[in-house]
Protein backbone atom coordinates (compact mmCIF):
# COMPACT_ATOMS: atom_id res chain seq x y z
CA UNK A 1 0.00 0.00 0.00
CA UNK A 2 2.99 2.27 -0.61
CA UNK A 3 3.33 5.08 1.95
CA UNK A 4 0.06 4.77 3.85
CA UNK A 5 -0.07 2.46 6.88
CA UNK A 6 -2.05 -0.75 6.55
CA UNK A 7 -2.67 -3.23 9.36
CA UNK A 8 -4.34 -6.56 9.83
CA UNK A 9 -5.58 -7.11 13.39
CA UNK A 10 -6.52 -10.68 14.27
CA UNK A 11 -7.83 -11.76 17.67
CA UNK A 12 -9.51 -14.94 18.86
CA UNK A 13 -12.87 -13.32 18.15
CA UNK A 14 -12.48 -11.18 15.05
CA UNK A 15 -10.31 -10.00 12.15
CA UNK A 16 -10.06 -6.36 11.15
CA UNK A 17 -8.47 -4.53 8.22
CA UNK A 18 -7.27 -0.99 8.96
CA UNK A 19 -6.20 1.06 5.97
CA UNK A 20 -6.65 4.18 3.84
CA UNK A 21 -10.11 5.10 2.58
CA UNK A 22 -8.91 5.44 -1.01
CA UNK A 23 -8.38 1.66 -0.97
CA UNK A 24 -11.95 0.96 0.22
CA UNK A 25 -13.06 -0.93 -2.88
CA UNK A 26 -9.89 -3.01 -3.01
CA UNK A 27 -10.15 -3.77 0.70
CA UNK A 28 -13.74 -4.91 0.24
CA UNK A 29 -12.66 -7.20 -2.57
CA UNK A 30 -9.46 -8.65 -1.16
CA UNK A 31 -9.08 -8.11 2.59
CA UNK A 32 -11.34 -11.05 3.59
CA UNK A 33 -11.69 -9.80 7.14
CA UNK A 34 -14.75 -9.49 9.36
CA UNK A 35 -14.50 -5.70 9.36
CA UNK A 36 -12.70 -2.90 7.53
CA UNK A 37 -11.84 0.34 9.32
CA UNK A 38 -10.82 3.08 6.88
CA UNK A 39 -9.16 6.42 7.53
CA UNK A 40 -8.91 9.62 5.46
CA UNK A 41 -5.65 11.32 4.61
CA UNK A 42 -6.51 14.04 7.12
CA UNK A 43 -6.79 11.45 9.91
CA UNK A 44 -4.01 10.21 12.19
CA UNK A 45 -3.87 6.52 11.16
CA UNK A 46 -2.20 5.23 14.31
CA UNK A 47 -4.76 6.94 16.51
CA UNK A 48 -7.44 5.15 14.46
CA UNK A 49 -5.60 1.86 14.86
CA UNK A 50 -5.17 2.48 18.57
CA UNK A 51 -8.93 2.94 19.00
CA UNK A 52 -9.56 -0.33 17.15
CA UNK A 53 -7.09 -2.15 19.42
CA UNK A 54 -8.79 -0.71 22.51
CA UNK A 55 -12.17 -1.93 21.25
CA UNK A 56 -10.90 -5.52 21.09
CA UNK A 57 -9.75 -5.43 24.71
CA UNK A 58 -6.47 -7.20 23.99
CA UNK A 59 -3.55 -6.61 26.33
CA UNK A 60 -0.74 -7.77 24.04
CA UNK A 61 -0.17 -7.86 20.30
CA UNK A 62 2.22 -10.02 18.30
CA UNK A 63 3.94 -8.19 15.46
CA UNK A 64 6.17 -9.24 12.58
CA UNK A 65 8.94 -6.83 13.47
CA UNK A 66 11.18 -8.04 10.65
CA UNK A 67 8.62 -6.85 8.11
CA UNK A 68 6.89 -3.94 9.85
CA UNK A 69 8.32 -0.49 9.22
CA UNK A 70 10.19 0.62 12.31
CA UNK A 71 8.64 4.10 12.28
CA UNK A 72 5.17 2.63 12.17
CA UNK A 73 5.88 0.35 15.12
CA UNK A 74 7.14 3.34 17.12
CA UNK A 75 4.02 5.36 16.34
CA UNK A 76 1.77 2.48 17.34
CA UNK A 77 3.70 2.04 20.59
CA UNK A 78 3.14 5.69 21.41
CA UNK A 79 -0.60 5.40 20.72
CA UNK A 80 -1.59 2.31 22.73
CA UNK A 81 -1.08 0.91 26.20
CA UNK A 82 -0.61 -2.65 24.96
CA UNK A 83 2.47 -4.85 25.00
CA UNK A 84 3.93 -5.42 21.52
CA UNK A 85 5.61 -8.83 21.29
CA UNK A 86 8.02 -9.64 18.48
CA UNK A 87 6.68 -12.84 16.92
CA UNK A 88 8.77 -12.71 13.76
CA UNK A 89 9.84 -16.35 14.04
CA UNK A 90 6.26 -17.50 14.63
CA UNK A 91 5.02 -15.55 11.62
CA UNK A 92 7.81 -16.98 9.48
CA UNK A 93 6.96 -20.50 10.66
CA UNK A 94 3.26 -20.03 9.88
CA UNK A 95 4.08 -18.73 6.40
CA UNK A 96 6.36 -21.68 5.58
CA UNK A 97 3.56 -24.26 5.54
CA UNK A 98 0.92 -23.24 3.02
CA UNK A 99 -2.81 -23.81 3.17
CA UNK A 100 -4.57 -25.62 0.34
CA UNK A 101 -5.81 -22.27 -0.97
CA UNK A 102 -2.28 -20.84 -0.99
CA UNK A 103 -0.97 -23.91 -2.81
CA UNK A 104 -3.71 -23.51 -5.38
CA UNK A 105 -2.58 -19.93 -6.06
CA UNK A 106 1.05 -21.02 -6.41
CA UNK A 107 0.07 -23.81 -8.80
CA UNK A 108 -1.77 -21.28 -10.94
CA UNK A 109 1.23 -18.97 -10.83
CA UNK A 110 3.28 -21.97 -12.04
CA UNK A 111 1.13 -22.02 -15.18
CA UNK A 112 2.14 -18.43 -15.85
CA UNK A 113 5.79 -19.27 -15.14
CA UNK A 114 5.66 -22.19 -17.57
CA UNK A 115 4.22 -19.99 -20.30
CA UNK A 116 6.89 -17.39 -19.65
CA UNK A 117 9.68 -19.95 -19.80
CA UNK A 118 8.30 -21.40 -23.04
CA UNK A 119 8.33 -17.90 -24.55
CA UNK A 120 11.89 -17.38 -23.30
CA UNK A 121 13.16 -20.57 -24.94
CA UNK A 122 11.35 -19.74 -28.18
CA UNK A 123 12.54 -16.12 -28.34
CA UNK A 124 16.13 -16.28 -27.16
CA UNK A 125 18.64 -15.79 -29.99
CA UNK A 126 22.13 -14.48 -30.59
CA UNK A 127 22.19 -10.70 -31.31
CA UNK A 128 18.86 -10.24 -29.49
CA UNK A 129 18.77 -7.75 -26.56
CA UNK A 130 18.07 -9.16 -23.13
CA UNK A 131 15.06 -6.87 -22.74
CA UNK A 132 13.42 -8.14 -25.92
CA UNK A 133 13.41 -11.67 -24.52
CA UNK A 134 12.27 -10.47 -21.08
CA UNK A 135 9.34 -8.70 -22.75
CA UNK A 136 8.33 -11.98 -24.38
CA UNK A 137 8.26 -13.65 -20.95
CA UNK A 138 6.05 -10.88 -19.53
CA UNK A 139 3.71 -11.01 -22.53
CA UNK A 140 3.29 -14.75 -22.00
CA UNK A 141 2.26 -14.08 -18.39
CA UNK A 142 -0.46 -11.69 -19.53
CA UNK A 143 -1.77 -13.91 -22.31
CA UNK A 144 -1.97 -16.95 -20.04
CA UNK A 145 -3.59 -14.93 -17.28
CA UNK A 146 -6.23 -13.51 -19.63
CA UNK A 147 -7.01 -16.95 -21.05
CA UNK A 148 -7.01 -19.01 -17.85
CA UNK A 149 -7.28 -16.87 -14.71
CA UNK A 150 -8.96 -13.51 -15.42
CA UNK A 151 -11.10 -13.75 -12.28
CA UNK A 152 -8.00 -13.49 -10.09
CA UNK A 153 -5.62 -10.59 -9.51
CA UNK A 154 -2.44 -10.96 -11.50
CA UNK A 155 0.51 -9.94 -9.40
CA UNK A 156 0.51 -7.57 -6.47
CA UNK A 157 2.35 -4.44 -5.47
CA UNK A 158 5.24 -6.27 -3.83
CA UNK A 159 8.97 -6.79 -4.29
CA UNK A 160 8.37 -8.25 -7.76
CA UNK A 161 6.55 -5.24 -9.13
CA UNK A 162 2.94 -4.94 -10.14
CA UNK A 163 2.55 -8.06 -12.29
CA UNK A 164 5.45 -10.29 -11.40
CA UNK A 165 9.02 -10.28 -12.58
CA UNK A 166 10.95 -11.46 -15.62
CA UNK A 167 14.62 -11.04 -16.34
CA UNK A 168 17.13 -12.30 -18.90
CA UNK A 169 20.80 -12.03 -17.96
CA UNK A 170 23.46 -12.78 -20.57
CA UNK A 171 27.23 -13.15 -20.40
CA UNK A 172 28.83 -11.41 -17.42
CA UNK A 173 25.38 -10.09 -16.52
CA UNK A 174 24.49 -13.67 -15.54
CA UNK A 175 27.00 -13.36 -12.70
CA UNK A 176 24.44 -11.07 -11.00
CA UNK A 177 21.68 -13.50 -9.89
CA UNK A 178 19.24 -10.76 -8.85
CA UNK A 179 19.82 -8.22 -11.61
CA UNK A 180 17.37 -6.95 -14.24
CA UNK A 181 17.55 -7.08 -18.02
CA UNK A 182 19.34 -4.45 -20.06
CA UNK A 183 19.87 -3.53 -23.70
CA UNK A 184 22.88 -5.86 -23.83
CA UNK A 185 22.71 -8.18 -26.84
CA UNK A 186 23.21 -11.92 -26.46
CA UNK A 187 26.55 -13.03 -27.92
CA UNK A 188 27.98 -16.35 -29.02
CA UNK A 189 29.79 -17.90 -26.08
CA UNK A 190 27.40 -16.45 -23.51
CA UNK A 191 25.46 -18.25 -20.85
CA UNK A 192 22.01 -16.73 -20.48
CA UNK A 193 19.91 -17.10 -17.32
CA UNK A 194 16.20 -16.61 -17.96
CA UNK A 195 14.10 -15.86 -14.88
CA UNK A 196 10.31 -16.24 -14.70
CA UNK A 197 8.71 -15.06 -11.43
CA UNK A 198 5.03 -14.36 -12.04
CA UNK A 199 2.65 -13.56 -9.22
CA UNK A 200 -1.02 -14.48 -8.94
CA UNK A 201 -3.22 -13.21 -6.13
CA UNK A 202 0.00 -12.22 -4.36
CA UNK A 203 1.69 -15.64 -4.56
CA UNK A 204 4.80 -16.27 -6.63
CA UNK A 205 6.32 -19.19 -8.51
CA UNK A 206 9.91 -19.33 -9.74
CA UNK A 207 11.25 -21.02 -12.85
CA UNK A 208 14.70 -20.35 -14.30
CA UNK A 209 16.69 -21.85 -17.16
CA UNK A 210 20.23 -21.31 -18.39
CA UNK A 211 20.89 -21.42 -22.12
CA UNK A 212 24.36 -21.76 -23.66
CA UNK A 213 24.73 -19.70 -26.83
CA UNK A 214 26.88 -20.64 -29.77
CA UNK A 215 30.55 -21.40 -29.21
CA UNK A 216 30.91 -22.16 -25.50
CA UNK A 217 34.00 -23.87 -24.15
CA UNK A 218 34.11 -27.57 -23.35
CA UNK A 219 34.80 -26.59 -19.73
CA UNK A 220 31.52 -24.67 -19.46
CA UNK A 221 29.54 -27.35 -21.26
CA UNK A 222 30.90 -29.97 -18.85
CA UNK A 223 30.14 -27.74 -15.85
CA UNK A 224 26.54 -27.38 -17.02
CA UNK A 225 26.25 -31.14 -17.48
CA UNK A 226 27.53 -31.68 -13.94
CA UNK A 227 25.17 -29.06 -12.52
CA UNK A 228 22.20 -30.66 -14.29
CA UNK A 229 23.05 -34.10 -12.89
CA UNK A 230 23.65 -32.86 -9.34
CA UNK A 231 20.49 -30.77 -9.31
CA UNK A 232 18.42 -33.76 -10.41
CA UNK A 233 19.94 -35.70 -7.53
CA UNK A 234 18.99 -32.88 -5.18
CA UNK A 235 15.38 -32.94 -6.38
CA UNK A 236 15.23 -36.69 -5.75
CA UNK A 237 16.19 -36.03 -2.12
CA UNK A 238 13.44 -33.47 -1.51
CA UNK A 239 10.89 -34.98 0.85
CA UNK A 240 9.24 -34.46 4.21
CA UNK A 241 11.50 -35.11 7.20
CA UNK A 242 14.79 -34.26 5.49
CA UNK A 243 16.86 -31.45 7.01
CA UNK A 244 17.31 -28.32 4.94
CA UNK A 245 20.97 -28.31 5.92
CA UNK A 246 21.35 -31.92 4.72
CA UNK A 247 20.00 -31.03 1.28
CA UNK A 248 22.32 -28.08 0.85
CA UNK A 249 25.35 -29.93 2.24
CA UNK A 250 24.82 -32.89 -0.10
CA UNK A 251 24.41 -30.64 -3.14
CA UNK A 252 27.43 -28.51 -2.34
CA UNK A 253 29.60 -31.57 -1.66
CA UNK A 254 28.74 -33.12 -5.02
CA UNK A 255 29.78 -29.94 -6.80
CA UNK A 256 32.93 -29.59 -4.70
CA UNK A 257 33.89 -33.18 -5.42
CA UNK A 258 33.50 -32.43 -9.13
CA UNK A 259 36.01 -29.60 -8.79
CA UNK A 260 33.70 -26.59 -8.52
CA UNK A 261 34.20 -25.45 -4.92
CA UNK A 262 35.42 -22.02 -6.01
CA UNK A 263 32.38 -21.58 -8.26
CA UNK A 264 29.73 -21.77 -5.53
CA UNK A 265 28.33 -18.47 -4.27
CA UNK A 266 24.87 -19.26 -2.86
CA UNK A 267 22.62 -21.82 -1.19
CA UNK A 268 20.77 -24.58 -3.05
CA UNK A 269 17.30 -23.06 -2.80
CA UNK A 270 14.75 -21.14 -0.77
CA UNK A 271 11.10 -21.02 0.20
CA UNK A 272 8.46 -19.18 -1.81
CA UNK A 273 5.06 -17.70 -1.05
CA UNK A 274 3.94 -14.10 -0.71
CA UNK A 275 7.58 -13.15 -1.33
CA UNK A 276 10.13 -14.88 -3.51
CA UNK A 277 12.62 -15.37 -0.66
CA UNK A 278 11.11 -16.82 2.51
CA UNK A 279 11.62 -19.89 4.66
CA UNK A 280 12.71 -22.55 4.53
CA UNK A 281 16.15 -21.91 3.09
CA UNK A 282 18.11 -24.87 1.74
CA UNK A 283 21.20 -23.73 3.56
CA UNK A 284 23.79 -25.56 5.68
CA UNK A 285 23.57 -22.74 8.23
CA UNK A 286 19.84 -23.34 8.83
CA UNK A 287 18.11 -25.83 11.11
CA UNK A 288 14.76 -27.45 10.47
CA UNK A 289 13.16 -30.11 8.34
CA UNK A 290 11.02 -30.05 5.24
CA UNK A 291 7.30 -30.52 5.96
CA UNK A 292 4.26 -31.16 3.78
CA UNK A 293 2.87 -27.89 2.46
CA UNK A 294 6.21 -26.12 2.19
CA UNK A 295 7.11 -24.64 -1.19
CA UNK A 296 10.76 -24.37 -2.22
CA UNK A 297 12.97 -23.66 -5.17
CA UNK A 298 15.88 -25.94 -6.08
CA UNK A 299 18.56 -23.82 -7.76
CA UNK A 300 22.22 -24.60 -7.09
CA UNK A 301 24.44 -22.56 -9.39
CA UNK A 302 27.98 -22.37 -10.71
CA UNK A 303 29.69 -19.06 -11.49
CA UNK A 304 32.88 -18.38 -13.45
CA UNK A 305 33.81 -14.68 -13.04
CA UNK A 306 36.97 -14.91 -15.16
CA UNK A 307 34.91 -16.16 -18.10
CA UNK A 308 31.79 -14.07 -17.50
CA UNK A 309 29.62 -17.17 -17.10
CA UNK A 310 26.76 -17.97 -14.71
CA UNK A 311 24.87 -21.28 -14.72
CA UNK A 312 21.60 -21.92 -12.89
CA UNK A 313 18.33 -23.80 -13.45
CA UNK A 314 15.54 -23.37 -10.90
CA UNK A 315 12.29 -25.24 -10.29
CA UNK A 316 9.53 -24.87 -7.71
CA UNK A 317 8.45 -27.88 -5.67
CA UNK A 318 5.71 -28.52 -3.10
CA UNK A 319 6.62 -30.86 -0.26
CA UNK A 320 4.04 -33.65 0.06
CA UNK A 321 3.43 -36.53 2.47
CA UNK A 322 5.17 -38.92 0.07
CA UNK A 323 7.92 -36.76 -1.43
CA UNK A 324 7.47 -33.66 -3.54
CA UNK A 325 5.37 -32.35 -6.40
CA UNK A 326 7.34 -30.44 -9.01
CA UNK A 327 5.30 -27.51 -10.37
CA UNK A 328 7.64 -26.34 -13.15
CA UNK A 329 8.53 -28.62 -16.02
CA UNK A 330 10.63 -26.94 -18.74
CA UNK A 331 13.59 -28.83 -20.21
CA UNK A 332 16.11 -29.03 -17.37
CA UNK A 333 18.99 -30.51 -19.35
CA UNK A 334 21.83 -28.72 -21.10
CA UNK A 335 20.05 -26.24 -23.38
CA UNK A 336 21.92 -24.72 -26.33
CA UNK A 337 21.21 -22.34 -29.21
CA UNK A 338 23.25 -21.61 -32.33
Amino acid sequence: MYSRPVAGLVTQGTSIFVGPALEARKADRTAWTDRAILYEDADAPFEILAEVVKETGVTSLGIDRAVAQAGWVDQLTNSIDVDLVDLTEEYQSLRMVKTDWELDMIRRAADLAGAGMEAYLETIAIDTPELSVANAIQDAYYETYLEWYPSYDIGTANELGQYGFASVLAGSHALEPHSISSAREINSGDSIVGIALPSLQGYVCEEERTVLAGDVSDEIYQAMETLVDVRRGTIERIESGVGVDEIDAWTAQQLKDAGYESNLIHRSGHGEGITIHEGPALNTRENGMLKPGMVISVEPGLYFPDQGIGLRHSDTLVITENGSDRLTHSDDGVIMID
